[in-house]
């Protein structure tokens, strides 16, 4: 028997493993035989000699020579998972299924994604595998280290004349390869392929070719320096794809207690590929959310009422509470407050309907200038509990230090690890439990992104390190008696740089830590005038819909926490030249929230917030999602879009009364 060491895992196995035949897949890549099903068992080692014979059979890349696997008689056992579930034999390989095998020799294991086409020796007996996102990574954890393996196909560049090139330097080896990255962040980088990107040849855009033969690869050591309070400092990171291949890779990312350059790399040379062989799956499922069991009573009631509401909870983000003048006696304090107020009043006024959800955004510091949870003004603007009459507040928290500006190759995520900010945290904490009222606490959204201070591309490729700085701050709040925090998560729609290593679920921090859902997939419509190219609501929530479900979400109620429909930035033509078709897009939102009955993606909405904020290069707009502006009368061009706001609020409210 294996011995099982749970406990590297913690951290990161964050739901139970399901057998859900509804998860998505990746495409039917294989014509293998069908099966009935099978006996499903625990994680114990299996060595019925038919099954092993046969798993070793499959394909002639699954042997490793090297490391003693070169005939079924090498094998003292094996695990064989299908669909997230371990089962007692193994004789057909299904197409429709995914098939995951763990042979074990008396030295070693051979990891053997056959629905990924890929296999790998780790030099150990003692595993854990946790295949509950299968279709994204494994996660492997073993002695000191856990390892993340994905199978990547998501470069979107196929058209152009270097899609390696152009997706390797703009998604996913520019941090890796900018020693201003390693210093900002106090990391040693000690060991790094060197490659120069950005160059006209393809010849040239190539890391190291002479590691592997017939393979490009990519190898990165780092060390988390100042790691007293990091349990696995030691990074070994390794891209691997064929020299022809500008499509596909695979990336193995390892976090230790020590540096396993050694191991790493030998991972590299067992690899080997292959056809693949059925469908990569998700056996993750959600589930029912859970209450917050240190929420105040009237939080929760909150929660509920939210959570069960029919209606549309509304709000507009226009300008953000301040993080710094917090002192109502300051004059920047007012002149914040002010702006805010009249915003909200014009917005009010225009569209015939109040706010049921003030939002905000609030960073750790711009720089040295630490923001702070501002109370007093909160309770002005907000104060809402869901049956005062007054807004409920969403606070959305983000890990930046420079308004999440990537290029400068900044984050204060390893900081965080380290613990350097838990007093300003702590203060956060006292703040926001001195508000009292409950909050809808948003915390990094969009993670699932390349633009992000928090992405995973700022974090040596691990989107694990997010779910610890969740965690970690979740903590914090709990044991400085935070009862009026529920916690939002919130990936955008489409996951970049479209990556399975950067997909949203390889972001969720475990149920335990969240309450509700968010939601955000905008609708820029900069097309060009008469352009019947825009996507209207329907399509891009019901789609959304279709993909939660996939991972047990359709009972979690969502809250859309930023979203809008543009109406054509001049960065691309002429301003506001898609006005009516913005007014037509809110129009069809509309009709969606009054059909009866209503469609399940709609029921499953509890809250909506406008964004009403353009996007800006240099002068010039090129997002115009801003409809209301009360200090100015340049959006007087989108006054049909208000009336349509207005009439809609109108239907709903005659319809579930307000």
């Amino acid at each position: 028997m294996k011995k099982l060491i749970a406990s590297l895992l913690c951290c990161l196995l964050t739901v139970p493993l399901f057998a859900c035949n509804g998860a998505g897949n990746s495409g039917d890549s294989n014509t293998g035989s069908s099966g009935g099903s099978q006996e499903v068992v625990g994680n114990e080692i299996i060595k019925d000699q038919e099954s092993l014979k046969f798993a070793f059979e499959v394909d002639d890349q699954i042997k490793d020579i090297d490391n003693g696997f070169t005939s079924a008689s090498d094998l003292t056992g094996a695990r064989f998972n299908v669909n997230g579930e371990y089962v007692g034999m193994f004789k057909t390989v299904q197409r429709s299924k995914d098939s995951k095998l763990e042979l074990y020799n008396k030295d070693s294991v051979r990891i053997v994604n056959l629905s990924g086409g890929v296999a790998y020796t780790l030099p150990t007996t003692e595993i854990e595998v946790d295949y509950t996102i299968a279709k994204y990574r494994t996660t492997i954890a073993f002695e000191d280290s856990i390892l993340n393996a994905s199978v990547e196909s998501g470069n979107p560049y196929g058209n152009l004349p270097n899609p390696w090139q152009t997706y390797g330097d703009e998604w996913l080896l520019r941090r890796l390869m900018s020693n201003e990255y390693y210093k900002n962040q106090n990391l040693t980088l000690i060991k790094g392929t060197e490659c120069t990107f950005n160059v006209s040849n393809r010849e040239h855009a190539y890391g190291d070719t002479t590691v592997k033969q017939g393979f490009d690869v990519y190898r990165f050591d780092v060390k988390i320096e100042d790691s007293e309070n990091i349990e696995r400092p030691y990074y070994n990171i390794a891209v691997v794809r064929e020299i022809k291949d500008e499509l596909h890779f695979n990336l193995f990312v390892m976090k230790s207690k020590s540096n396993k350059s050694e191991l790493m790399d030998n991972l590299v040379q067992s690899m080997k590929l292959f056809r693949a062989k059925g469908i990569q799956r998700n056996a993750f499922n959600a589930g029912a959310a859970v209450e917050d069991k240190h929420w105040s009573k009237e939080t929760r009631d909150y929660f509920r009422q939210i959570s069960t509401s029919k209606t549309l909870n509304w709000g507009v983000f226009s300008y953000s509470i301040s993080g710094t003048s917090i002192n109502p006696e300051e004059g920047e304090y007012q002149t914040n407050y002010n702006n805010a107020r009249r915003m909200k009043n014009g917005i009010e006024t225009a569209m015939e309907h109040g706010y049921d959800i003030y939002p905000t955004y609030t960073h750790i510091s711009w720089g040295n200038a630490m923001h702070r949870f501002n109370t007093p003004m909160s309770t002005a603007l907000a104060g809402g509990n869901g049956i005062n009459k007054q807004p409920v507040l969403q606070f959305t928290y983000q890990f930046t230090t420079n308004n999440n500006l990537v290029a400068q190759n900044l984050t204060p995520m390893f900081d965080i690890l380290r613990g350097k900010y838990d007093d300003h945290f702590r203060q956060l904490a006292a703040d926001i439990k001195a508000y009292s009222k409950p909050i809808l606490f948003r915390l990094n959204n969009e993670m699932n992104t390349d633009w992000t201070s928090y992405c995973g591309m700022m974090t040596l490729l691990d989107p694990d390190i997010f779910v610890m700085t969740w965690q970690r701050l979740y903590n914090i709040f709990i044991e400085e008696g935070v009862n009026n925090v529920i916690w939002i998560w919130n990936p955008i729609a489409t996951s970049c740089p479209y990556s399975s290593w950067g997909e949203d679920l390889c972001y969720f921090p475990g149920k335990e830590y969240v309450q509700l859902i968010g939601a955000t997939d905008y609708e820029m419509n900069n097309y060009p005038a008469g352009s019947q190219s825009i996507s209207n609501f329907s399509d891009r929530y019901s789609k959304l819909y279709s993909k939660n479900c996939k991972s047990g979400f359709e009972d979690w109620g969502v809250i859309i926490s930023e979203f809008a429909c543009g109406s054509g930035g001049d960065a691309s033509g002429s301003l506001g030249r898609n006005a009516a078709t913005q007014a037509k897009w809110v129009e069809g939102m509309f009709d969606e929230f009054c059909k009866d009955p209503q469609p399940d993606y709609v029921k499953q909405i509890k809250g909506m917030v406008w964004f009403n904020c353009n996007d800006y290069s240099g002068s010039l707009i090129t997002n115009r999602l801003r409809i209301y502006d009360p200090d100015t009368d340049a959006y007087d061009d989108l006054s049909e879009t208000i009336k349509t706001f207005k009439e809609g609020f109108s239907r709903l409210d005659a319809k579930y009364g307000k």
